[in-house]
This record gives structure tokens, C-alpha cells and sequence, in this order.
């Protein structure tokens, strides 16, 4: 991951004598894509209507990234405006850098591709259960029309705030295809995780640094 910043001296002399924190995963706080009449995060398509279908998240959501791994979860629950809670536990993997000669597509309706201060997973599993159903994300094709599960600096696909986006193909207790179900979600890492070295003080959030790119440090500094 191209990591571009600009430090004064005295932020430098800072971090020249700083002990870099150790860590193989980032952990971060998920809030709304969206406010207005109907806030919410996570959107279940057909399964209702109106702003029934839509559910906000709650403090508990997290976001996750081992960046040793190239692996990550998303995990917590969202509740729509009748009350009705929605669990969500997804393991990701096949962590990139870019998508360039890949065939994945971007969702751009926040931020514009910038692989400099984005990363991409493109496969996943798991199950998110909506007032007491539970849905399977499609093994075989986890993400709908070609797309990734994208994070970083503008992935957004609603505001283009640092966050994230996807769009989740789903199947039902009977392991029926449904409408893909849609996340959008705001990133904040949670205060108190440390920072994975090599650069310790400078890299608070993956817009600076890549988690692909942090993986692919350690891996060189091993060889």
C-alpha cells in the first residue's frame, strides 16, 4: 500500500524516539452510512419495506483486520425502526491491495477508486440473522455483481467517508437466492488498539497505511 504523508520536524522527532506498538489486528468502532428519514447501515432489500428494511447499527458493531493474516470479521447487530434486530458475523479473507487486472469491480457511489488508501477483500462467509432468521451469505459468490467487500479512505459507497461497503448475496433458510442485502458503514479505530509497526505513531487509520500493505511489511522484513 503507497503511503503519502507530510509530518513537521516536531511530529518526526516524536515518532524517531517513540517505541513502535506491536499488533496484528485493528480493531474499529462501525457507525451509519446514512442519517435522514431512515438511518441505517444495513439495508435487507426485499425482506420488507419502506424504512422497515433499513437498520442502524449499534455500539457493539465492529470492524476487524489481521493484517499478519490478510483476513477480517464484521461483527455486532443493527435494529430497524419496529425494533427488529439484525446479527451480523462475517469472516473475510483474499485480502488486495488493488483491484487493477483483477476483474473486481468498485462500488462508486461515495469515493472514487484509489487503491492508495483503500484495501479490498473479495471473499467471505457467514450469517446474518434478522428477528430470528437466520441468512447465509452465498458461499460460492459472496458479492454481488462482481464487487468486493471495500474499506479505506472514500469506500464508503454512500458518502465516501472513510468506511466501508458491500453488496451481500444472501441466501435463505432454504438456501434460496435472495435480493442482495447492502452495507455502508463509517470506520473509527477504537481507542486503545495498538498500532502495527513498522511506523508505529503514524498509522491511525487505514487511509494512511494499508492493512495489505502492513502484511506485506512484515512478510518482506521476515524474508
Amino acid at each position: 500500500m503507497k503511503t503519502k504523508l507530510a509530518l513537521s520536524g516536531a511530529a518526526l522527532a516524536i515518532c524517531a524516539v517513540a517505541t513502535p506498538a506491536q499488533a496484528d489486528v485493528l480493531n474499529y468502532g462501525v457507525t451509519n452510512a446514512t442519517g435522514g428519514s431512515c438511518p441505517h447501515g444495513l439495508w435487507t432489500n426485499s425482506l420488507d419495506s419502506g424504512c422497515s428494511r433499513y437498520y442502524s447499527f449499534q455500539e457493539d458493531a465492529r470492524f476487524s483486520v489481521d493484517t499478519d493474516a490478510g483476513t477480517g470479521t464484521f461483527t455486532g447487530t443493527a435494529i430497524n425502526p419496529n425494533g427488529e434486530v439484525a446479527t451480523l458475523d462475517l469472516s473475510l479473507s483474499g485480502l488486495l491491495d488493488s483491484l487493477n487486472g483483477t476483474g473486481f469491480g468498485y462500488k462508486a457511489g461515495g469515493g472514487a477508486y484509489d487503491p492508495s488508501v483503500q484495501d479490498y477483500f473479495t471473499n467471505a462467509s457467514g450469517t446474518i440473522t434478522v428477528d430470528g432468521v437466520t441468512y447465509t451469505l452465498n458461499p460460492s459468490d459472496p458479492f454481488a455483481g462482481n464487487t468486493v467487500f471495500q474499506f479505506g479512505t472514500g469506500a464508503n459507497d454512500k458518502t465516501g467517508d472513510f468506511g466501508g461497503s458491500s453488496w451481500l448475496n444472501m441466501l435463505d433458510p432454504h438456501l434460496n437466492s435472495l435480493p442482495h442485502f447492502d452495507i455502508n458503514f463509517d470506520l473509527a479505530l477504537i481507542p486503545g488498539t495498538p498500532v502495527p509497526a513498522p511506523a508505529g505513531l503514524l498509522l491511525f487509520g487505514l487511509g494512511l497505511a494499508g492493512a495489505w500493505g502492513m502484511r506485506r511489511r512484515k512478510q518482506l522484513a521476515a524474508a
